[in-house]
């Protein structure tokens, strides 16, 4: 029987343990730390986003803009900011500019791929890995848009806050403008270096051309400048830029912009880049004048900033004329061409030896010149000198060749003979001031007041040997009728020395303040008025005596002539004029009184605390300006009209509107409706100052061969100031020339001698062109005028309805010259 089937028992294996399901978690944890930093990240994004700025305002976006200045003509003489900003439309930039920069800066500016545009995440990601591998940041990756967010609303820190921020901005600029408006916000604003913002800046800084004047060198060079504009500066390292270059034509020329051979082309052209100034200063005191006065008016920001321009009455030919005339007669003084006293030459700037030496023959400029050069000078290297000649690097341009003439001036000391060599005077590595060679002939020759003026033959003509004088000077000159300034000089050179002793260097006049005492001793009216019963004439003779006058306080006071010596005759009143004298001018203030003269020569425009009465004041013991002193002159010239110097005509803002004037000092004010002199007084006076250049002191004014010129030396005691002021019917022009801390100029300087051959010089050119139409001679004057000449005189002249009586000089302080008799029967004379 079979037996049924039991099934064994199974034996019971001990289970295995559950393995926790460890990877689960982690991609849980992981996913949750990822969801937190998503969340984080979030909201960090959201707090930078809700601080960015709204773009919108960027449609009327201007850049700041500096402070232009221009001339009468329109010519630009300066602009004054802390930026170059020159704003363009994208259609008057180039399309080759355009495509130079898209191609070193963003390639794929014009993609619609959000993965490019408005951000590259490539290029991020690409430059995360360089900077992981250096552990710095080192590549940047910004796009265009990020770009121009950055520039007009971050900082260049590189930091992840700021790469956030540039690129929610890149989104908001890319919601708002197109392509095509980025990019012109973007070559507007961008910095390439030297002050440069934006690509017509940079045009006009390396290369002195506006941006359609570029060649695609040029513009390859100036695209390449963004990331390192110091580093890439095509003038400090030239081997980088063109490096740089290089670069940027193959992406263009890879991404179809430009063919092989105008990349070749491109290639090919040297490096000439070179700094270039905004605008050629031309007249520096007058621009820095102006735009003190508008900082302190309407505060620096706006001033600097905000694109003022400026139209002033400079015109540039007579500013050229005065800027020369000043830097050469000062020169010539230093050099010892104008005084009778023999100057000495202070030796080279510097001994140069070594790389120092190779450097400078190179051309770099030695560190121990100033920035610029001053005025008309350059600075050459002698590299070999003989006794005949010197072979001078010209600033390492070309080599010019100096002669003895050329340095025949330059004495070792004061008082030494003449050096007979070249090389006593020169020797290999001398650091060296040259000037454009200055033909100088003897004006006057003959006469006691014959000096040196000259004309400038240029450069062509030769280098002279020069030094920087120490001497400074000025030239003030105004239109006399309006007061419009055409030409203003401050001092030797702007570079060297910023104050404007033009305008602000009060100096005594010495005799050129003579005119208008003499004026007020001629005005028949005034002194009638006044309660005087006679007035002068140009005929009125005057002793020429030794005059002792005690002053109130018991000192002596006793005047003497320039030669320290008296005639010892009575002279007439236009004579002491013409030649200066001292002594009998000092008598006719003493005659008409001091208080009377310091009243009347307030119609000149000078202030009362200005004008010292003392019998000194008619030889000139105030201090006044050179500006002062034209406007004064400008009397004479206008027939005695007082104009009030102007400099401004108008002040337009970025938005075209013009600024009211009304409160500016600078600007226009309508001529004068009123005389502040009669005008056959002011006529007699320029009569008596044209015998001035005709045969006194002023005699060289001749060498103009002009005869509607007019004017008066001035030279103060111990000589510390020269003056010529002068004019012809529509120019006065004002010099002074002295030293800062007014020492002595030495003695035989003068006014004649100093100061009057600048005036010429300047006159010669301002003059030019101008009809010689004399004098305008008024009604009130009758009767022959002076005649001049070798001190014939012909009938003395007279204001008509008032006789020419002699004035009283039987004073026991002034001395008599004209007895009370004689004065009696020309009283009784002048009734019939």
């Amino acid at each position: 029987m079979a037996q049924a089937h039991v099934p064994r028992a199974r034996s019971k294996q001990p289970q295995r343990p559950r393995r926790p399901h460890y990877g689960r978690w982690i991609l849980l944890i992981l996913l949750l730390i990822l969801i937190n930093i998503g969340i984080g990240a979030g909201i960090y994004v959201y707090r930078i986003w809700q601080t960015l700025p709204p773009v919108h305002e960027l449609k009327e976006w201007h850049p700041d803009e500096p402070l232009r200045i221009y001339a009468a003509n329109g010519a630009l003489l300066q602009e004054v900011g802390p930026q170059m900003r020159y704003a363009l439309p994208i259609d008057q930039i180039p399309v080759q500019l355009q495509d130079a920069f898209i191609a070193a800066e963003n390639s794929r500016f014009y993609s619609d791929n959000f993965l490019y545009y408005p951000v590259s995440f490539p290029g991020i990601l690409r430059a995360a890995v360089v900077d992981l591998i250096h552990m710095a940041p080192v590549q940047g990756a910004s796009t265009i848009p990020e770009q121009v967010a950055r520039n007009f609303y971050l900082t260049p820190q590189k930091t992840i806050s700021r790469k956030v921020a540039e690129i929610l901005l890149a989104y908001k600029l890319a919601g708002h403008f197109t392509h095509t408006q980025i990019l012109e916000l973007y070559l507007n604003k961008i910095y390439l270096g030297q002050g440069a913002y934006g690509v017509q800046a940079a045009a006009r800084t390396y290369y002195g051309k506006n941006v359609d004047q570029l060649t695609l060198g040029e513009m390859a060079t100036i695209a390449g400048l963004p990331p390192a504009p110091s580093f890439l500066n095509p003038v400090v390292n030239p081997g980088l830029a063109k490096k740089r270059r290089a670069y940027v034509l193959s992406r263009m020329e890879k991404r179809g912009y430009i063919s092989a051979d105008e990349a070749a082309k491109a290639n090919a052209e040297p490096i000439l880049s070179r700094y270039h100034a905004a605008a050629t200063n031309s007249a520096p005191y007058v621009t820095n004048w102006v735009a003190n006065w508008l900082s302190q008016q309407f505060g620096s920001d706006f001033t600097y900033r905000s694109g003022l321009k400026v139209y002033t009455t400079i015109l540039p030919q007579n500013q050229q004329a005065a800027d020369e005339a000043v830097s050469i007669g000062l020169e010539n003084y230093s050099m010892g061409l104008t005084s009778m006293v023999s100057k000495s030459y202070r030796g080279p700037i510097a001994q140069l030896t070594g790389s120092a030496l190779q450097a400078a023959l190179a051309g770099k400029r030695p560190d121990v010149l100033p920035p610029h050069d001053p005025a008309n000078l350059k600075w050459g290297v002698v590299i070999r000198a003989t006794a005949k000649n010197a072979t001078v690097s010209l600033e390492g341009q070309q080599n010019v060749t100096l002669t003895l003439p050329d340095v025949r001036w330059a004495r070792p000391r004061v008082g030494a003979p003449e050096p007979r060599t070249v090389n006593a005077v020169l020797h290999g590595g001398d650091l060296i001031w040259l000037r454009p060679y200055v033909h100088a002939v003897t004006a006057g020759a003959g006469h006691e007041w014959g000096t040196n003026v000259w004309s400038s033959a240029g450069k062509n003509a030769g280098w002279q040997l020069t030094q920087i004088p120490r001497v400074q000077g000025a030239l003030v000159s105004l239109d006399s009728h309006t007061g419009a300034i055409h030409a203003l000089v401050g001092g030797f050179s702007y570079e060297l020395s910023h104050f404007d002793r033009a305008v602000f260097a009060y100096r005594q006049p010495g005799s050129g303040f003579k005119p208008f005492v003499y004026a007020a001793a001629m005005d028949a009216p005034a002194l009638l008025a006044s309660g005087k019963s006679t007035y002068m004439t140009p005929q009125t003779p005057i002793p020429d005596t030794p005059l002792s006058i005690t002053l109130p306080t018991g000192q002596v006071y006793t005047p003497t002539n320039y030669s320290n010596q008296f005639s010892n005759t009575p002279i007439p009143v236009w004579s002491n004029l013409a030649y200066s004298h001292n002594v009998p001018s000092v008598r006719i203030l003493m005659d008409i009184g001091i208080p009377y003269a310091a009243q009347y020569v307030q119609r000149f425009g000078f202030p009362a605390s200005q004008i010292p009465q003392v019998p000194s004041m008619v030889l000139g013991a105030g201090d006044y300006t050179p500006l002062q002193l034209a406007r004064a002159y400008a009397v004479f010239s206008s027939g005695g009209f007082l104009p009030k110097p102007y400099l401004i005509t108008k002040i337009i803002n970025s938005r075209g509107t013009q600024i009211s004037l009304m409160n500016c000092p600078l600007g226009y004010t309508p001529p004068p409706q009123q005389t502040v002199v009669p005008p056959g007084v002011a006529y007699l006076l320029t009569e008596m100052m044209q015998q001035v250049v005709k045969i006194g002191t002023g005699v060289a004014a001749q060498s103009l061969g002009r005869n509607d010129i007019a004017g008066k030396t001035g030279t103060t005691n111990h000589e510390n100031n020269a003056w010529f002021n002068g004019f012809s019917p529509h120019i006065t022009t004002s010099v002074w020339v002295g030293y800062d801390d007014n020492r002595t100029m030495g003695r035989w300087a003068a006014g004649a001698r100093e100061a009057l051959p600048i005036w010429i010089h300047y006159m010669r050119t301002a003059m030019a062109g101008s009809p010689a139409t004399g004098f305008f001679r008024p009604p009130s004057v009758t009767g022959p005028t002076i005649s001049g000449g070798s001190n014939v005189i012909g009938v003395s002249d007279y204001l008509a309805g008032y006789p020419p009586v002699t004035a009283p000089t039987a004073s026991t302080e002034s001395g008599a010259g004209e007895s009370l008799g004689d004065t009696l029967i020309n009283t009784i004379k002048s009734l019939f």
